[in-house]
């Protein structure tokens, strides 16, 4: 049994400290660039509102999926749910995501994590809409697409992840780019369809619920995402995809564990380390959508041999670390598999936006 744990230490790799700067000490340095950036984006939001800049639409149904925040609120795992309804729904889907950050031959860990439908990667959401329909496409799911209104969108679904509503951990009001994480003000979820609420459980009730009567004031359905299903595999796949399943993650509980994640907000697996009971000694922040290296591995490698720990990270890092990690390693190097839905009583709401975007209009 090990004694009391420590608080984990988190150490931020490879200029994450750069992502995480408006949350520091030091992000009123950010200030003078602040009062410059901010008149812009409401400059260009107006031009949009006001028909000075052209919106255009595509011949089928385009979903979109996005934030008010900057960093990751989970929007693949509903992406993929999206694609999942469309195809079940005789739609064949393709994924138009902006390919940040993406390798030199063009894949990033969309690509790479996606399997249920094609992936096209085009800063012109535009553009790569009209390929996509080009090859087929009957439906179009913008990841990541709240702030790109040159293509019309008929169903606008922001996500708020729950950790940090509005980009502060405490749940306050944050502020906009770069002296904080909000993209856009508040007011513009006014443009969005629906809210969906990520990451919900990872809070006390009582703030879910302040959240939720906050949002009341917007009219908007909220719906919810839920956790459907959590397990721990080996990095080493062993049936030539992915990896087989293995054990719950409480089979980590009271356990050292070393947590390696290249998430725009790595606190959500943070906390769900935490409320699976392992005794997380480190969490090696990477920048979000890192591209790993072996000095990276060796990096990982070292925080676990200090604390004889596992190395857990997410299925997003896992695509790219499999290639560098040996298989003789892959005991102790976990990937902390989760699958996400809209909650089932959400449902049949989430039904009804959807197949109003199939209707004639």
């Amino acid at each position: 049994m090990d004694p009391p744990r420590p608080p984990a230490v988190i150490r931020r790799l490879r200029g994450r400290w750069r992502e995480e700067m408006p949350s520091s000490a030091w992000g009123w340095l950010l200030l003078p660039v602040w009062v410059l950036y901010r008149p812009l984006v409401i400059l260009r939001n107006l031009l949009f509102d006001f028909g000075c800049r052209p919106t255009y639409r595509l011949p089928v149904p385009v979903w979109s999926v996005g934030n008010l925040t900057a960093g990751g609120t989970g929007k693949t795992p509903l992406t993929r749910h999206l694609a999942r309804w469309a195809i079940s729904h005789g739609l064949r889907p393709v994924i138009i995501t902006r390919g940040y950050r993406a390798a030199a031959d063009g894949t990033n860990d969309e690509i790479r994590t996606v399997s249920e439908c094609p992936v096209i990667c085009n800063a012109d959401r535009l553009a790569g809409g009209r390929a996509a329909i080009t090859s087929g496409a009957t439906c179009l799911i913008l990841d990541d697409g709240f702030q790109h209104r040159r293509l019309h969108r008929d169903l606008d679904l922001v996500l708020i992840d729950c950790t940090r509503p509005w980009g502060a951990e405490s749940g306050s009001g944050g502020a906009t780019l770069p002296l904080g994480y909000l993209r856009e003000r508040r007011s513009a979820l006014s443009r969005a369809s629906a809210i969906v609420l990520t990451r919900s459980t990872l809070v006390p009730v009582a703030r879910l619920q302040a959240l939720r009567s906050e949002l009341a004031n917007t009219k908007l359905p909220v719906l919810e995402v839920t956790d459907t299903e959590a397990y721990l595999r080996s990095l080493a796949p062993t049936d030539g995809n992915a990896g087989t399943k293995g054990q719950p993650p409480s089979s980590l509980a009271g356990h050292r564990v070393i947590l390696v994640s290249g998430l725009g907000n790595p606190l959500g697996f943070e906390r769900g380390a935490e409320q699976f009971g392992w005794h997380v000694r480190e969490s090696l922040r990477f920048p979000d959508h890192h591209h790993y290296d072996l000095n990276d591995v060796s990096r990982i490698r070292f925080a676990q041999q200090q604390h004889q720990a596992c190395v857990v990270m997410t299925g997003k890092d896992a695509v790219k670390l499999a290639a560098l990690v040996p298989n003789t390693e892959s005991a102790t190097w976990l990937v902390l598999e989760v699958r996400s839905e809209i909650h089932p009583h959400d449902t049949a709401e989430l039904d009804r936006l959807l197949l109003a975007t199939l209707s004639d209009p």
